[in-house]
């Protein structure tokens, strides 16, 4: 049955046809955001697309551990824009190609693979959110608050080259089994790169740390839908975005009022009672990714389903956009039906209509 959750979960990154699945397909994010996104890479690899990700963990503290010396430069953020990615892969092996990433309040990812389906997973976390266990260094472990891929953080085993002038370390099982470079891109702030299969060597993965880039311009992220007349404090709280072009078009969002909620994987984080998306894709006429709607709202074929504490609405739009809305929450302030019909406009495909600003 996982296979089938995870499938449902990550089909657009194939932007192939789907059918729409009954699976609670939030709740099969909660099976671990690590779990998921390594097996993604594996689900994507028959689309030949790839899967990257660096983890950027932030200490609480301000000492450079090992060091007993305060990190120089600028401090990490506080807190990050969900609608400005922060982070940014400087440089990639040729056999790299990088295909999504993830913004949100507390953290950034990027999103990479190679051909025969190796990857790289990047994640930037805000100021605080990180802690030291143990030595803050070689036999210690970083742990993110609400971060289910570190629950049980890999061990950090030994000591590499520095990165940006800054401490680094090696995180695996032991020194001879490393599955991350951890390092520090601010003061105050951690990044770590995750990687399966064979990154080459140990000199690979130290360049791709040192080129990443934190804070640099980005192209906007853009909407093919546009929410109107909601609460003033509601706002975007995390996008799953995938390069379109020279752009970068948002898959997936959720709105949040700044409260984080336990339903957390994927590189998104959900709130009861607000709206998440889903699905948002391309689909020519011959495509069912909604299944075979029981319904047309306001001349969209939809598929409602209204499931235990938890509403959700499939809509495939003629002029070839679907989306998914789910809204979790046995009483929602705003159901899904009200949402869709009064306060969501439908961009269409064409990105010279799309928008920077989904809340409107």
């Amino acid at each position: 049955m996982i296979e089938t959750q995870i499938r449902a979960l990550f089909a657009e990154i194939a932007d192939s046809t789907q059918t729409h699945s009954q699976v609670d397909v939030r709740l099969a994010r909660n099976r671990g955001r690590a779990r998921l996104r390594w097996r993604r890479a594996c689900i994507a690899g028959t689309s030949g697309l790839a899967a990257a990700t660096v983890v950027a963990l932030v200490v609480a503290g301000p000492l450079l551990p090992g060091s007993g010396r305060a990190a120089s430069g600028p401090a990490a953020p506080r807190q990050f824009s969900p609608l400005a990615p922060y982070l940014t892969a400087g440089w990639l092996p040729a056999r790299y190609q990088l295909t999504a990433g993830d913004t949100g309040l507390r953290e950034m990812t990027l999103v990479a693979q190679s051909s025969v389906n190796d990857f790289l997973e990047v994640d930037a976390f805000a100021a605080g959110q990180c802690t030291f266990t143990g030595p803050a260094g070689p036999g210690g472990k970083l742990k993110c608050a609400g971060d289910p891929a570190d629950v049980i953080p890999d061990s950090i085993v030994g000591r590499a080259p520095a990165i940006g002038g800054h401490g680094a370390f090696w995180r695996g099982r032991d020194s001879k089994d490393v599955s991350s470079l951890v390092w520090q891109y601010a003061r105050g702030g951690w990044a770590a790169l995750r990687f399966s299969g064979t990154i080459g060597d140990r000199a690979e993965a130290v360049r791709i740390a040192d080129h990443a880039r934190f804070g640099a311009a980005t192209p906007p992220l853009l909407f093919p839908l546009q929410l109107t007349g909601l609460p003033k404090t509601w706002e975007v709280g995390n996008v799953y975005y995938r390069p379109h072009h020279k752009m970068l078009r948002a898959a997936r969002f959720s709105l949040t009022t700044g409260t984080r909620h336990v339903n957390a994987d994927g590189g998104l984080t959900f709130q009861k009672g607000l709206p998440a998306f889903d699905w948002i894709q391309s689909a020519s006429p011959h495509q069912q990714p909604c299944g075979d709607a029981n319904e047309t709202i306001n001349g969209y074929k939809v598929n409602f389903y209204d499931q235990h504490n938890k509403q959700d609405l499939c809509v495939l739009n003629d002029n070839g956009l679907a989306f998914d809305v789910g809204v979790p929450g046995a009483h929602p302030p705003i159901g899904v039906i009200s949402l869709f019909t009064g306060h969501i406009r439908v961009l269409g495909t064409n990105p010279a209509n799309w928008t920077t600003k989904p809340i409107g």
